[in-house]
């Protein structure tokens, strides 16, 4: 599979548009210390694309969630977003690095890892202080997000001991703030209760209405079912041979 090709059959949104992926890997290797990783990745993803990346546990799921957010770069082959290349050398530049994590959001599996600020507001509004956003700006994007994940409540409360679905919401909150062009999510449904699982699965879903360009990695068959446009299967893992897909990193 060639990474400027989508899965056969797949009614895609975009059909018949000429302009290049948003996302686009061609023979991506990276390893831990002498252990690959991700083998000859030639992965593309459009704008708009709703994508799942489905596979064994340490079969390079959440390693390729890094990739596109680069915060890990190629030692073979090439990563492209919105046409740029994304290395070592052109994330050492500050502007090119702030503007990559301004439009690829990432939300880690454990919301602990992302959040530190003393305060909800506060860790929302970290991003877009970060961007050199005005402060009425940072205000109005603080307020829009709060309200969007139902969490202004918590507004004042210290993210360390709110419970694992209200860390969850801050963090998507966090990275939302950023109204980032993809959203890429690590495992989210680990550790939610049902309560919250319904929640998240219902506002991604309306995150994909609104054309959002989401990349999840997951082992939840049921919210892969709801969410994918197409399935990325990694590793040894073999899922729906009827459903459009590719499998890369065998």
């Amino acid at each position: 599979m060639h990474g400027n090709v989508h899965p056969l059959g797949l009614h895609h949104p975009h059909a018949g548009d000429s302009r290049p992926p948003l996302m686009r890997f061609d023979d991506f290797c990276f390893a831990y210390g002498d252990r690959p990783v991700l083998r000859h990745i030639d992965l593309s993803i459009d704008a708009g694309d709703s994508v799942v990346l489905m596979g064994d546990n340490g079969s390079g799921k959440s390693t390729l969630l890094k990739a596109m957010s680069g915060l890990v770069h190629p030692q073979v082959g090439t990563y492209r977003f919105d046409g740029q290349v994304v290395d070592a050398a052109s994330m050492r530049d500050a502007d090119f690095s702030r503007r990559l994590h301004q439009r690829v959001g990432f939300v880690f599996q454990d919301s602990d890892a992302m959040l530190f600020t003393a305060s909800v507001e506060d860790e929302v509004a970290f991003g877009p202080a970060q961007m050199g956003l005005p402060a009425d700006e940072q205000r109005r994007r603080v307020d829009d997000c709060l309200r969007l994940l139902g969490i202004e409540d918590l507004r004042d409360r210290a993210p360390y001991n709110l419970s694992g679905g209200e860390k969850k919401k801050v963090a998507i909150a966090a990275v939302l703030a950023l109204n980032p062009d993809v959203l890429c999510l690590d495992e989210p449904m680990a550790a939610l209760d049902a309560r919250t699982q319904e929640w998240l699965l219902g506002f991604l879903k309306e995150l994909k209405r609104a054309g959002k360009t989401l990349v999840v990695a997951t082992h939840d068959q049921s919210l892969a079912d709801e969410l994918a446009d197409y399935f990325v299967y990694m590793g040894d893992f073999h899922g729906y041979a009827d459903r459009p897909h590719v499998h890369v990193n065998e």
